[in-house]
């Protein structure tokens, strides 16, 4: 991909330890934003409003699956004599750790890793037969998690990222939204072990029994509620039936099947599930469900329909925000104060969800805003004698860190007024 080029920054390299076996180590991290061109010009510039018509189609190129696969974090393979080299990549920061594993082969001076999260740093390493050959970090940048997985499958990626109306943010790796994997819009064994090294351990289909001849099974093997042990929680629901439209926000058998889809969502994120929800290609029922558990969540209209909206980059069709506006229109017209408040009216008084349910999920999906937090600098301390500060820095989570990295030590205030040191990322 030509654009590439604009997001991928490497560090300088520099031949700076030796390894336990005698040889230099090479110390080089690598700097990724990994929404591709198209993905981030319309995050940054499409703000929505209520009665806006579509701007999708100034930002889309209509290739087919690329426009919603992620830009990869291109790493160069040391010289070596083996077929083969393993590459660990970790992020310890939060928890559960996220670890990566893979296998890259040496023919090519380069290995594209996909699908990792946007604004974490990772730690990696480059090893031959036990030998660490290089080592660093990974800086990801960005917002929107999409996922690349091998054949047909596509329009995957991960809810988390979305902002909401009170400083909070939607968690990464809780509930992954895409195609399905095992109908006309098929993956491999491989997409399938790349899911699940994501973490996804349970699954949410929205297809019909006509969407797959009747013969609808998760694909990744999970059970269902018939399957599952007594006491135990199912992870595999499969709602057989269609539809879920705007038009069904008021049908109770489709309220019903909402219902049912939280619950089902909410059961799995307390047993610390990952959970891949799709229909056939993730668009209408998946997109519509999205909507509701984005709504409250409170996240914006305007974050709405973008979500919405990208489904879009992997499909050469017109957008449907029109519809998700009767949804809108529908919403409005419920008892609340915020666009939220309406949300949790449906879901309370429609949909009959519990309020422990809602509460639960709003403490399981969401977490502290902190991204703006390095713009809020109030005093440099490049020129500090202070012992405290002069020799050591620190990265966004208060990680003590080894080295400058080329990058700008500040004193930060935090929203709640607490100073702390800082570590301001180049921005690109």
């Amino acid at each position: 991909m030509m654009m590439r080029k604009h997001f991928i920054h490497t560090v300088a390299v520099l031949l700076v330890s030796l390894s336990a076996y005698g040889q230099q180590v090479i110390e080089r991290d690598y700097h990724v934003n990994l929404e591709n061109e198209a993905v981030r010009s319309y995050m940054k510039e499409v703000v929505y409003e209520p009665g806006d018509t579509t701007l999708l189609d100034n930002y889309k190129i209509n290739v087919k699956h690329i426009e919603d696969w992620p830009l990869p974090v291109v790493v160069d393979i040391p010289t070596v004599n083996a077929d083969s080299v393993l590459i660990e990549c970790v992020n310890n920061e939060i928890m559960p750790e996220e670890f990566y594993q893979f296998k890259a082969p040496t023919d090519n001076n380069t290995y594209e890793i996909f699908n990792l999260t946007p604004n974490r740093i990772y730690q990696y390493r480059i090893i031959d037969n036990e030998h660490v050959l290089q080592q660093g970090k990974i800086y990801t940048e960005g917002q929107v998690r999409m996922i690349k997985i091998p054949r047909e499958s596509c329009n995957i990626r991960d809810m988390g990222g979305w902002k909401t109306v009170d400083n909070q943010r939607m968690k990464y790796g809780k509930i992954i939204r895409g195609s399905e994997l095992n109908g006309e819009l098929s993956t491999t064994e491989e997409g399938i072990n790349i899911l699940r090294s994501l973490g996804i351990s349970s699954e949410l289909d929205m297809r019909a029994w006509y969407n797959n001849n009747g013969n609808n099974t998760s694909a990744f093997g999970f059970q269902d509620e018939k399957t599952t042990p007594a006491g135990e929680v199912p992870t595999y629901y499969y709602t057989n039936n269609s539809g879920q439209l705007p038009e069904h926000m008021s049908v109770f058998n489709w309220q019903y099947r909402w219902r049912k889809e939280f619950q089902f969502i909410v059961a799995n994120l307390r047993e610390g599930r990952t959970i891949y929800q799709h229909c056939v290609s993730g668009r209408d029922r998946t997109g519509y469900l999205s909507v509701l558990l984005e709504g409250i969540l409170g996240v914006s209209y305007s974050d709405i329909i973008k979500d919405f909206e990208l489904t879009y980059f992997a499909f050469n069709l017109k957008s449907k925000k029109d519809s998700i506006d009767k949804v809108f229109n529908y919403i409005e017209k419920l008892r609340g104060t915020t666009l939220r408040d309406k949300f949790e009216t449906y879901f309370l008084y429609e949909l009959s969800v519990s309020a422990s349910d809602i509460d639960y999920f709003r403490s399981e999906m969401l977490e502290p805003d902190t991204s703006d937090e390095t713009n809020v600098a109030i005093h440099h301390v490049g020129n500090s004698r202070n012992e405290q500060t002069s020799d050591c820095l620190y990265d966004l989570s208060g990680r003590r860190l080894s080295a400058m990295d080329g990058h700008q030590l500040y004193i930060m205030r935090d929203k709640d007024g607490n100073v702390r040191k800082m570590l301001r990322r180049r921005s690109y």
